[in-house]
């Protein structure tokens, strides 16, 4: 998997876990949006969407059970690979001939195109046609759905993360506008035509939900959205222990920034500060009934001022402090960086990417921490999808069809050939297997990029053995991790955030980052904060408390 798993957070800042209006140039939905007045937000309680989804049955691999078990927060971990890869789907999706146009996201180098890429020939055999990607850069991506949502012409599969959703104005009525209804050919027990999507959590599916209609085919999340990422390899050599507490990041900073190595402690680090000072995911239920937003709370202002002095002692690598999108993942490979945020399916990509040039490269999730030793600990809980893959509209029942059997055939679990082959790639030329590991090849590091994985998405497992220890210590962290959820008022309820609210958080979180790097004063905050409040955090607030109300929240 790749991002939700592993894409940088400084992406996500508006990455709420709802999942919902966001932001569209209204000029840009000509006839539709632009006659509407700016969308005041929507909330169901899921299990009144059950009648739009697939009902679940979970898809079992015969032979296949997982070395470390999952339970309701913890994903199943396989710690050696199958020696049989099962075939899961025996018919060619792909019957028309027609070449399939698609657009996903990448947090990394984008690999050879359609016709120069052996992976992108193997893969399209397999389902019978060919699939052409148009992959931009995931740090901007939100800037190129923005101009493609705008103009009308989407693709014929689009993959859209949730937290670009919640900063696209009007989001919800361009989907409904450009994108397939998916109710008529998945709903309830149609869906047993497509085995491996019905396999998905119907939670999962009920947030693929756009105003009232079922568009979005997600990619299942796990219930954590980032952890603190480390070099565990740089803190063995120099002796020193991880994080377990936030106020440990200042003497770490200290200890490991050394500009000469060109060695700096630190990334990005805010989502991270702001949890372990305890500041809530989104709301917070407050004990006279009403509810207050994360940016209004004590926490977050103290997790401002930690981590601007984490910038002012130039423990923040440069390129992060001259751009807060600056890539993560090249320093951090390269022992510039020592610490940050990332999704933790970002880990086994840096495995994937480093490892094979430096055999002492070593990554690992810090487990969850407070603001001080002895302090609370949380952890925020991710909305049950993350990322959604659509279908272009007006393509008719044939080939609507063709394109859900695509998505279908890409949502095959561990210990299936199609898994294999979207994950590895071809045995013998892009991976090798070495002691029962795979082991990829030069070719497999130039041609394969994460692609057709966002053609779909599939219940979460923990499966990466070919990297030592991996499995067991991700899976140890969720047990940990699991023990400090925090309770979100909003839990099981299919909110789709107000526009006006969704339009705020890039200027006011653009704001804060000019804090951390001084061209603000901390003081500034609390109107800021009020500017927020003005502009339409006091309209969502009122539109909050009425959703918990109604639902027995609040």
């Amino acid at each position: 998997m790749s991002q939700p798993p592993g894409g940088p957070l400084t992406s996500r800042r508006g990455f709420l876990g709802l999942v919902g209006a966001g932001a569209l140039a209204a000029a840009g939905l000509t006839g539709c949006a632009a006659k509407k007045e700016v969308s005041k937000g929507t909330a169901v309680a899921a299990d009144k969407l059950k009648g739009l989804v697939p009902t679940r049955v979970p898809f079992q691999v015969p032979g296949l059970s997982p070395d470390l078990p999952g339970s309701e927060f913890v994903e199943p971990g396989f710690l050696t690979r199958p020696g049989t890869m099962v075939q899961a789907v025996a018919a060619k999706p792909i019957t028309s001939g027609a070449e399939v146009k698609v657009m996903t996201p990448l947090w990394g180098t984008v690999p050879p195109g359609l016709g120069e890429n052996s992976y992108y020939d193997a893969v399209n055999e397999r389902l019978g046609g060919a699939v052409r990607f148009n992959i931009s850069d995931g740090n901007t991506y939100v800037d190129k759905l923005n101009t493609i949502l705008a103009s009308g012409d989407v693709p014929d599969m689009i993959q859209i993360p949730g937290w670009n959703l919640i900063s696209i104005a009007h989001f919800t009525e361009a989907a409904n506008k450009l994108f397939a209804d998916l109710s008529p050919y998945l709903a309830g027990d149609k869906a047993k035509e497509f085995p491996l999507l019905a396999s998905y959590d119907t939670a999962a599916w009920e947030y693929g939900v756009f105003g009232g209609v079922l568009q979005g085919i997600p990619w299942q999340n796990a219930p954590y959205p980032f952890a603190t990422v480390v070099r565990q390899d740089i803190l063995d050599e120099l002796g020193l222990p991880a994080p377990t507490s936030a106020d440990d990041l200042l003497t770490l900073g200290k200890e490991l920034t050394d500009p000469k190595k060109k060695r700096w402690a630190f990334g990005g680090m805010d989502q991270e500060v702001q949890r372990a000072f305890g500041a809530p995911r989104e709301w917070r239920k407050q004990p006279d009934g009403t509810l207050i937003y994360k940016y209004e709370t004590p926490e977050w202002l103290q997790s401002i001022e930690l981590v601007t002095k984490l910038f002012e002692a130039g423990y923040v690598h440069p390129d992060v402090v001259a751009n807060q999108f600056a890539d993560h993942k090249e320093p951090f490979g390269a022992g510039q960086i020592v610490m940050y945020k990332d999704g933790i399916g970002a880990i086994h990509e840096l495995f994937g990417r480093f490892l094979p040039g430096n055999p002492k490269f070593n990554v690992r999730a810090v487990d969850p921490y407070p603001a001080h030793a002895g302090g609370k600990v949380i952890v925020w809980r991710n909305e049950p999808a993350g990322m959604f893959c659509f279908i272009k509209k007006g393509l008719g029942d044939a080939r609507t069809r063709e394109l859900i059997g695509i998505a279908n055939w890409c949502s095959a679990p561990y210990g299936t050939q199609e898994y294999d082959l979207v994950n590895n790639g071809v045995e013998g030329k892009h991976f090798t297997i070495k002691d029962g590991q795979v082991q990829q090849t030069a070719l497999g590091r130039k041609e394969f990029a994460p692609t057709y994985m966002f053609l779909s998405g599939r219940p979460g497992a923990i499966t990466e053995n070919q990297y030592p220890g991996y499995v067991e210590a991700y899976h140890g962290w969720q047990q940990t991790a699991s023990q400090y959820l925090e309770n979100d008022p909003f839990v099981g309820i299919r909110v789709e955030v107000p526009s006006k609210m969704a339009a705020l958080v890039k200027p006011t979180e653009d704001k804060m980052n000019e804090i951390f790097r001084g061209k603000r004063p901390i003081s500034e905050w609390a109107q800021i904060v009020k500017d927020w409040q003005e502009q339409g955090g006091n309209e969502a607030r009122e539109f909050y408390m009425k959703v918990a109300r109604e639902n027995g929240r609040l």
